[in-house]
């Protein structure tokens, strides 16, 4: 193991409350104290560096029982077509800026479940970043955080509890986070781990599943709209499980909901939001936007995608708690895929809000469950 690495021991009481991952039942004084948490954590996004930048270099203790997992580097291949965004110049000036920065590293996670493994005659196989058959299918999974954490020691043990429920090897996007990287380095750094699975690893598009929660659903779609620019193949199907898609707010259950969530309402108008946390200033030559303009450039699709155009993307299951403040901004998405003639999905789990979604063993249990019978027949 290299010097500047250490292995964390994770104790089984943290695992049993960690999100997708602990089959232990919510308690009332649990579900309280992550609402605290949460509407703690966001009243102070941006006003500290991210020192992790996201990710946890630390090996978690896994033993080879669960399963196995691997980061791999990559970097955005040269050559890279400019990007043409008509009706939003700032957007595409931000996008296209990263394309003159000579190096973007970032990496990616694969995750095998030892249940999954043993389908394979090689078992160090399953590490690597290729199919492993002609038909193999595997899940792009995309994690969510606030746009603030993309990966952590933890998270490997919800990656690898994936690959066992959904049967498939998991591939991780360990995208970008603010307040280092504002838009678009995190939608970019997604963008690019979908091409290179289908570039350089050779996946074939249509046994991708492209599976995400919360923050990480918002990059998801943003990532399918640049690939369809491109002209790439899109994913067989995609999952998005409590998907934030709308960064100006303006959705009801962000108010109805508010006092039922862990997320709270931080106006776009505060320095402290999510999406002015998130977005970053605009680009020099054009000013620093307020009000109603800012509004306006955080409403274009690849940043608040529930307004992007859903005609031709994959088939969707999307799934959300009815206490959360995405409830609104989930369920007119379905709404507005099925009218584009799209085929969409939407599962609304009762009384559950943005934490209690992946938490419990009934409820983990139905969001796997569903998770699962979806895929299995959207790819076959």
């Amino acid at each position: 193991m290299p010097q500047n690495e250490k292995t964390v021991i994770i104790s089984k009481d943290m695992l049993s409350k960690l999100p997708g991952v602990g089959d232990e039942e919510v308690s009332d004084e649990e579900r309280e104290l992550a609402k605290q948490v949460g509407h703690a954590f966001f009243a102070t996004l941006g006003s500290t560096p991210n020192t992790q930048n996201g990710h946890e270099e630390e090996n978690a203790s896994i033993p080879e029982s669960v399963g196995k997992y691997r980061v791999f580097s990559h970097r955005m291949p040269a050559g890279q077509l400019p990007h043409k965004i008509d009706d939003s110049p700032e957007t595409e000036s931000k996008l296209n800026s990263l394309l003159n920065q000579k190096v973007l590293e970032h990496s990616m996670v694969v995750a095998c479940a030892a249940s999954v493994s043993t389908e394979f005659n090689d078992s160090e196989a399953v590490l690597a970043d290729k199919p492993l058959s002609d038909d193999e299918r595997v899940v792009f999974f995309l994690s969510g955080g606030g746009f603030a954490s993309s990966d952590t020691a933890l998270s490997k043990w919800y990656y690898l509890r994936m690959s066992r429920e959904l049967g498939m090897r998991v591939f991780v996007s360990r995208y970008s986070v603010i307040p280092e990287h504002v838009f678009p380095r995190a939608l970019h750094d997604v963008y690019t781990s979908y091409c290179r699975l289908l570039q350089k690893s050779g996946f074939r598009a249509q046994n991708i599943a492209l599976v995400a929660n919360s923050a990480g659903c918002n990059l998801a779609l943003g990532a399918l709209q640049l690939a369809r620019m491109q002209g790439y193949s899109l994913p067989g199907c995609c999952v998005l499980i409590s998907p934030l898609l709308d960064l100006t707010m303006s959705r009801d259950s962000w108010k109805r909901n508010h006092g039922r969530c862990v997320l709270p309402l931080v106006p776009v108008s505060q320095e402290n939001s999510l999406a002015r946390v998130y977005y970053g200033p605009a680009p020099a030559a054009m000013g620093f936007a307020d009000g109603d303009e800012f509004v306006r450039q955080i409403s274009h699709p690849l940043v608040s995608p529930l307004f992007c155009n859903p005609a031709g993307l994959p088939p969707m299951q999307i799934q959300v708690g009815g206490d959360e403040v995405l409830l609104d901004e989930a369920t007119e998405f379905a709404h507005r895929v099925q009218k584009a003639n799209g085929s969409a999905e939407l599962v609304v789990y009762p009384q559950q809000n943005h934490y209690t979604v992946l938490r419990g063993k009934l409820q983990l249990d139905q969001v796997y469950g569903n998770t699962r019978r979806f895929i299995d027949k959207a790819l076959g």
